[in-house]
């Protein structure tokens, strides 16, 4: 049973574009919120959802909605996300079978090469798809989450959560407060 989704967020939650301004700072990234609900729905479900990304650009939006974030470049600016598996298993007290990972690109490479549940949009280079337990059909940033959570459905990885669970998670984020109607 999986008990743990690790996503990565540039090429998987996002189709990988990044938006510059003249000084080459990254001002913007397009994301899908269907994948945002699936999340919730994992959550609900009773799997853990931890977001691991190489840009810190990330951890905003992380902490906006309620989400754990771990950035991988530290202070010797390492790639290597799988360094971070051996912390989660003791953190959370799991088994590596219990892990799932969504990567998309060769600096998720490590993690393909450790973990048994690892999935990859469709749009993913043939380094990563080989090492794949399933290659997901959409792209990155077109409800990847949302397949992964009908998948993992379908695998009986895990038993659908509630509307209710849902819905109370979309109230505690931050964006889901800012986006309510002022009068």
């Amino acid at each position: 049973m999986i008990k743990l989704l690790i996503l990565d967020i540039d090429g998987v939650l996002t189709n990988g574009t990044k938006m510059y301004d003249k000084n080459h700072n990254v001002i913007g990234k397009s994301f899908m919120c269907k994948d945002f609900t699936a999340i919730k729905r994992f959550i609900a479900a009773g799997i853990k959802v931890i977001l691991l990304s190489g840009d810190n650009f990330n951890r905003t939006m992380a902490e906006k909605r309620n989400l754990e974030f771990y950035c991988t470049r530290d202070s010797d600016l390492n790639l290597d996300k799988s360094v971070f598996i051996d912390k989660f298993i003791k953190q959370y007290n799991l088994k590596e079978e219990e892990i799932a990972f969504v990567g998309d690109d060769y600096f998720d490479l490590s993690m393909f090469e450790r973990l048994k549940h690892v999935y990859c949009p469709s749009d993913s280079p043939s380094i990563i798809k080989q090492y794949a337990e399933y290659v997901l059909k959409n792209k990155g940033g077109e409800g990847v989450i949302v397949e992964l959570y009908d998948y993992f459905e379908a695998k009986k990885y895990l038993k659908d959560a509630s509307k209710e669970k849902v819905a109370e998670l979309d109230k505690k984020e931050l964006t889901s407060k800012q986006m309510k109607q002022i009068k």
